[in-house]
């Protein structure tokens, strides 16, 4: 592939992701303040963010589907669905169709799941090996800036025009992103046949992950992190009432200022894994890992400039982070299995964070919220340590699988 296709195909894949994302974002805070304005619940509001959410633990399973089909014209045959699944939304019209809401929200995280493994493992076909990190890290900064944008604009046009309006706009989004995809040249060969039982094809996602030391050392680093991190989402609400003593709209500045971190960390994200040996993306993990922790730490201090810089910190490691993930999954994982270990690592890594959130919930109304950010900051600070101790070069003598078996440069 030419430098100036590959160029032109890493630019289309990244805008439509990034829109795609984007109007998802956007959707998701709308319907759920539109099932709040419909039935006066907090927890039914709560619920649709849960039915946006949850679907993403079916994502090893369904992502089978991103492995037995040819993975562009699934992602643009799926986002044409999704438009007209996200266009249900607008025959609601009272609270009789807040089920619907949820189906609705539910369809979108079932699908963006599947969009996610399949885009991850068409982009090992359109990126060539060794600028696989530098590119994941460019997508994520686009989605970066797309979650920083997206709730101001959802909430815009939410209080402009109403709910629906914003339905129209995330299903013109997902014909935007089909569009873009549609473009993208690349060649793809014939998938593979089911190899083994029903079984074994549905969970072969994970046996690789569990089989691999590469992808599970950073599996299990994110992981453990992410089962105190989830803590953070109520914590932070602690900090502004209790700690800083300002009312909860600060809470937006903070969300503005980590927005924006996250954005700068995709951005030197790129620079970083650049400048990493092969086989080192799982540095870039331990780099993102330690900055969640140390901005936690600097969190501690009740001060507003601390807190900020503290929040910008943590919005500086969380590309890192997931980027040095989802890198050394496509680096170590065969072209047949790619789509099933980023649904499966991705999965891995977001259930004990999901689990968290509820945790961190009720602990917030027993504990201090010191103690629990020191625990948070204490805890991912230990995961960066223990994978950095247990990291090194990778070799395809590490992953338990055949060298023959690996992504190869695109030619």
């Amino acid at each position: 592939m030419s430098r100036p296709e590959y160029r032109r195909n890493v630019r289309l894949w990244v805008a439509g992701t990034g829109i795609s994302v984007a109007g998802d974002a956007a959707l998701s805070v709308a319907l759920s303040v539109w099932v709040k304005e419909l039935t006066g619940s907090n927890g039914q509001a709560g619920l649709a963010f849960l039915a946006f959410l949850a679907p993403r633990l079916l994502t090893p399973f369904t992502a089978v589907l991103a492995d037995r089909l040819r993975r562009r014209p699934l992602v643009v045959v799926l986002n044409l669905l999704l438009a007209a699944w996200v266009s249900l939304a607008l025959l609601v019209d009272g609270p009789a169709g807040v089920p619907l809401l949820y189906l609705v929200l539910f369809g979108v995280g079932l699908g963006t799941g599947l969009h996610h493994a399949a885009g991850t493992a068409l982009l090992t076909r359109l990126v060539p090996a060794e600028r696989l990190g530098a590119t994941n890290a460019v997508l994520r900064t686009a989605q970066e800036v797309g979650l920083l944008v997206a709730p101001a604009v959802g909430t815009a046009l939410y209080v402009a025009f109403g709910a629906r309006a914003v339905a129209a706009l995330d299903a013109a989004t997902f014909v935007l992103c089909a569009a873009l995809v549609a473009a993208v040249r690349v060649h793809e060969p014939r998938p593979e046949p089911r190899r083994g039982s029903r079984w074994a094809e549905l969970t072969a996602g994970l046996v690789h992950v569990a089989g691999t030391a590469g992808i599970r050392r950073v599996v299990l680093a994110m992981g453990g992190a992410l089962l105190v991190f989830g803590f953070f989402e109520s914590i932070v609400f602690a900090v502004v009432d209790e700690g800083l003593h300002r009312p909860a709209a600060f809470l937006g500045v903070l969300a503005t200022v980590k927005g924006a971190g996250s954005v700068a960390g995709g951005l030197l994200a790129v620079r970083i894994v650049r400048g990493l040996p092969a086989g080192g993306e799982a540095r870039l993990t331990v780099l993102g890992l330690g900055l969640l922790g140390l901005g936690s730490a600097v969190m501690l201090l009740p001060a507003v400039p601390a807190v900020l810089a503290g929040a910008a910190v943590v919005g500086l490691g969380i590309p890192m982070a997931i980027v040095g993930l989802f890198t050394v999954a496509q680096q170590h994982t065969p072209p047949h299995l790619q789509g099933r270990v980023a649904g499966a690592a991705g999965t891995l890594v977001t259930a004990p964070q999901v689990a968290s959130v509820a945790v961190g919930a009720v602990l917030i109304g027993w504990v201090d919220f010191r103690v629990l950010l020191a625990v948070v900051a204490a805890t991912v600070l230990l995961a960066a340590g223990c994978l950095a101790a247990r990291t090194r070069t990778g070799r395809a003598a590490d992953t338990g699988v055949l060298p023959e078996d690996l992504p190869t440069k695109v030619s």
